[in-house]
């Protein structure tokens, strides 16, 4: 009885100190990704560098003269209305009101991240009361886009956001405007909470029950750049890879008890996670590969195979019924939706995407976790050559080969898909490495529990795993935090900007004038050139060039000789940013002795 009694006891006390170790990680998570959710929201600050000297437009004024954005039933929500096409020379962009309006209607609508306003957009085409409830927009799938407008709405009847379909209340009051935004971010918070939970639990089940290093490994995770960045964006990605978590625990679940309930969950989560975000399908291959895993008749596993594929294709459907409407009825929206993401990637030489998607991985997880990465994947390549895998022994590396396979599969899978392209790719693009990085994350963390087995020792590496990760993942924390203050680096450039406008006169561009690609400038003094992306010649000179550093970098590296830098601002040295949040930005300056800068010309910059 006595006996019992103290079994019960203990039990009791590790659920509570479980519980309590979960809580603590969970406001350990809360208080790490909504550091700097007010980064980079339209704000009227920038109204007196857009109009310099002008009167401010009102908000009625900018619409006018913008006109609306108009709903082409085959184009995709995210697809520019009035692209320039390819050039060979340099199209003026703001010579007309029209021309300026539009420009001003991004600066108090946009927010600082190039991405974050297509969800907008695609709940803008959306027409409810006309039973209109197509997005135009599939590779953010419906259970993105819908929870975030139904968010919207609840905020609304709650008094924290204003819903009115009269935009220039919003361009009146674009910080209105940018609740939207931290609605739609604290979505995504509550998808990262639950990924917090999800990655506990199943480094707990691949570590044998080790609640140190599970709580490490989910320490690290909440301090990785890359989650730190994708936590902070109005974006499905993050959503997605949780979900494909999900069906990971789920899968296991079912390898343990072989209850086909377990088996329909995965399934379940698996076309959820699909349809939050196209590029989660690395989910889907977690369905047959945890089927063909179990112990059962080849009738089973035909059985189970159609039941699980069909559960996660209806649930695909479900959230995203305009896909199936579309593939029946209207491929040309889909075609044009799906075609402007697949355009942005293109497959390179091998051994440059090999050696730029490597640097973006450490990036994304910060060098020394990398390493350890690297690391602790070789040991358990190395323990897995030499042991095998025999009849009488079903455990590789100490850890269950069936259970590895549900981890390694979509997690190679989406790292093999991040190389293919990563060959020309900005730093931004180590966010697609995503669920490779934290899959892989926790397996170097697995690892590196089982070889080092005494507490102490244990304690210190998990200790210098996190404190280094944390280091690197601080720079990101620090990022948003500038942004959510004004002190940005967008706006230390403008002020650089504005010190040339008694000198010169043409300010050259890479993209169509946007907070996320240009700092705020005077639209009735510069004349904005959108310049050929080859280079620069002596045929189309401009006196400034101005905009994110890696354009600059890429496009006029061998314009050395006609143009000096004057100001820069963003990142230090050789490190870039995943993130958008403070990016690099530089002011070119052409070497005419007529507008050479002097000391005087930068004092006043911030």
């Amino acid at each position: 009885m006595g006996f019992v009694m103290k079994q019960d006891t203990g039990m009791a006390h590790g659920r509570w100190s479980s519980r309590i170790l979960m809580a603590a990680l969970l406001m350990s998570g809360a208080l790490v990704f909504c550091t700097g959710i007010t980064w980079g929201l339209p704000s009227r600050d920038v109204d007196s560098f857009l109009f310099g000297t002008e009167p401010v437009w009102t908000g009625e004024k900018i619409q006018r003269l913008a006109g609306e954005r108009p709903i082409d039933p085959s184009r995709g929500a995210d697809m520019d209305v009035n692209p320039v096409i390819a050039r060979g020379e340099s199209v003026v962009l703001n010579e007309t009101d029209h021309q300026r309006a539009e420009i001003i209607r991004r600066y108090r609508l946009y927010t600082n991240h190039p991405d974050e306003m297509v969800t907008m957009m695609a709940l803008s085409t959306m027409r409810p009361g006309q039973g209109d409830f197509d997005p135009r927009l599939y590779q953010y799938g419906g259970l993105w886009i819908y929870p975030v407008g139904l968010l919207l709405k609840v905020a609304d009847i709650l008094g924290a956001i204003t819903l009115t379909g009269d935009i220039a209340y919003y361009l009146d009051r674009p910080e209105e405007f940018g609740r939207f935004y931290v609605v739609a971010r604290l979505y995504v918070v509550a998808w990262a909470l639950v990924g917090v939970w999800a990655v506990y639990l199943l480094v707990l089940r691949l570590s044998g029950g080790d609640r140190l290093t599970a709580a490490m490994a989910t320490l690290c995770f909440m301090f990785m750049p890359v989650v730190v960045t994708v936590t902070h964006e109005a974006k499905p990605h993050l959503p997605g890879v949780v979900l494909t978590l999900l069906t990971t625990l789920a899968a296991i679940k079912y390898l343990d008890s072989g209850r086909r309930g377990w088996g329909l969950i995965a399934s379940v989560s698996a076309g959820a996670a699909f349809g939050m975000v196209l590029n989660a399908w690395p989910a889907l291959l977690i369905l047959p590969t945890m089927v063909f895993l179990q112990k059962q008749t080849p009738r089973k596993h035909i059985e189970m195979t159609i039941l699980t594929g069909a559960a996660a294709l209806v649930t695909f459907f479900i959230t995203n019924p305009y896909v199936l409407i579309h593939l029946i009825g209207n491929r040309p929206i889909l075609h044009s939706n799906l075609a402007n993401t697949r355009a942005m990637f293109t497959i390179g030489p091998f051994m440059k995407s090999l050696g730029n998607g490597f640097l973006l991985l450490a990036e994304g997880v910060s060098p020394v976790f990398f390493g350890a990465c690297i690391c602790g994947l070789t040991i358990f390549g190395v323990r897995t050559l030499i042991r095998g895998i025999s009849s009488d022994r079903k455990r590789v590396a100490d850890i269950p080969a069936g259970i590895l396979l549900l981890v390694l599969l979509p997690a190679c899978s989406n790292l093999i898909q991040f190389l293919l392209f990563a060959w020309n790719q900005n730093a931004d693009y180590g966010r697609f490495a995503l669920l490779a990085e934290v899959l892989l994350g926790i397996m170097a963390m697995v690892i590196l529990g089982r070889v080092i087995r005494q507490t102490g020792p244990r304690a210190v590496a998990f200790s210098v795993m996190w404190a280094t990760t944390a280091f690197w993942g601080y720079d990101y924390l620090q990022a948003y935090k500038n942004d959510s203050t004004g002190l940005t680096s967008r706006l230390a450039v403008a002020w650089n900007i504005r010190q040339f406008e008694d000198q010169a006169k043409t300010l050259g561009v890479f993209n169509d004038p946007a907070p996320y690609s240009l700092p705020p400038v005077n639209l009735f003094h510069w004349r904005l050139e959108l310049l050929p992306k080859d280079s620069v010649t002596e045929a189309d000179p401009v006196d400034l060039l101005a905009g994110i550093t890696h354009n600059i970098e890429k496009y006029f590296a061998s314009r050395a000789d006609a143009y000096t830098a004057v100001g820069y601002f963003g990142p230090a040295g050789l490190r870039d940013m995943i993130c958008w949040a403070d990016q690099g930005m530089i002011c070119l300056l052409r070497t005419k002795p007529q507008i050479a800068p002097t000391e005087e010309g930068f004092s006043d910059a911030p």
